[in-house]
């Protein structure tokens, strides 16, 4: 059966910085085509992205320039979303997760599934900076990754190597907010039962999307289910976030991969009144464009909530690129090595097409790719 409508969704970038040519290559042209194409073919289709705009590197980054919040991601928003309007990405909307719907559906999201009696609320030891006083999200603490001795790597992500981290598996753990070795003091969060949808994950996935799914999608999935799941925490302290709808829940915000895909429904509802249509009906296709480090969460973590809060539709597919390297080298924000699309616009005006041009010859589909600036001249 033919849908009858198409909602497509790009990943929600980081407010934390401008994006760059990876970006574009990895996610967003890939998406742009396909939408443009779409709508070539007289489809229904809407297209919705947004500014994720809770992550914990927009708190560092805030605290490391001494502004707020508030200012770091209202200044990259604005820059992000102008790289996007000017490399002509089509999107029908482009929302922000610090909007007033987004923290009204999220909160609604979370408050059904409490209400349902599907969260286990447990008090754990956590990481907290007795410099700073504050507790430490699992971005905060960086450390020596074990799998490849990367000295930076974070206590949820190696971003060398790759590999999904706790913090406990650092070596030398250090907080990112000061010198401070991190102490572990009591907390208390709400955690999703992953577990519970094991067996769901493994029929909807494993039997039915082998041969649907782009292989690298596919094999990361198979590989975490294999592994088994396990209950994870939904809940952070931070005062960054949108907070936890709880009468006992005072400085605590839901996880920012709870609250950023539900950014995609929020930003449907703020585009149009029809919203559940390409939501809830099930003759909606829903297609996550993304890069292959969101794999997991638009895979494994968002379609699990979906079937647990009910009545909402899955993704149908979930193509993901590989990276695109500079020069031989891995893009690193830290180090400042990748080409930042607004530097781009503003160092070769008029060539949006040509950039478009070169980085769908050369996108990372089955294996990172390399751009180089003498293959590009």
């Amino acid at each position: 059966m033919d849908p009858k409508r198409y909602l497509v969704t790009a990943a929600l970038p980081y407010a934390n910085g401008p994006v760059h040519i990876g970006h574009l290559a990895g996610c967003y042209l890939p998406a742009d085509i396909y939408v443009r194409y779409q709508r070539a073919q007289k489809r229904d289709v809407k297209f919705v992205c947004g500014s994720d705009e809770h992550g914990v590197p927009i708190t560092i980054r805030a605290m490391r320039e001494g502004i707020t919040p508030q200012q770091v991601v209202d200044k990259y928003n604005a820059i992000i979303k102008d790289s996007f309007g000017q490399m002509g990405i089509s999107f029908d909307i482009y929302s922000r997760t610090s909007n007033k719907v987004h923290h009204e559906t999220s909160q609604a999201f979370f408050k059904k599934l409490y209400d349902d009696g599907l969260f286990e609320e447990k008090e754990s030891e956590q990481y907290f900076d007795e410099e700073k006083q504050v507790f430490l999200a699992d971005r905060y603490i960086v450390g020596t990754c074990p799998v490849c001795s990367n000295p930076n790597a974070y206590g949820d992500q190696c971003e060398k190597c790759g590999t999904s981290l706790s913090p406990e598996q650092l070596i030398n753990p250090r907080s990112a907010l000061s010198t401070a070795v991190p102490v572990k003091r009591k907390t208390k969060h709400w955690y999703f039962p992953l577990n519970k949808y094991e067996d769901f994950l493994k029929e909807w996935i494993v039997d039915g999307k082998k041969d649907q799914w782009k292989p690298n999608v596919f094999g990361q999935c198979k590989s975490w289910l294999d592994n088994g799941l396990q209950p994870r925490a939904m809940t952070r302290d931070s005062n960054w976030g949108v907070p936890v709808p709880l009468p006992d829940a005072a400085g605590k915000v839901l996880y920012v991969w709870f609250d950023a895909p539900i950014g995609y429904i929020s930003a449907t509802k703020e585009l149009t009144p029809q919203w559940s249509d390409y939501w809830q009906k099930e003759d909606t296709k829903l297609v996550h464009f993304i890069g292959k480090d969101n794999i997991v969460f638009h895979c494994i973590i968002f379609p699990a909530m979906l079937k647990a809060h009910g009545g909402y539709v899955l993704p149908d597919n979930v193509p993901a690129n590989e990276f695109l390297n500079i020069e031989g080298d891995k893009v690193s924000t830290s180090r400042n090595w990748a080409v930042w699309v607004d530097e781009y616009l503003k160092d070769f005006p008029d060539q949006q097409d040509v950039l478009r041009y070169v980085l769908c010859s050369n996108a990372p589909e089955t294996k990172d790719n390399d751009f180089t600036w003498k293959d590009f001249q």
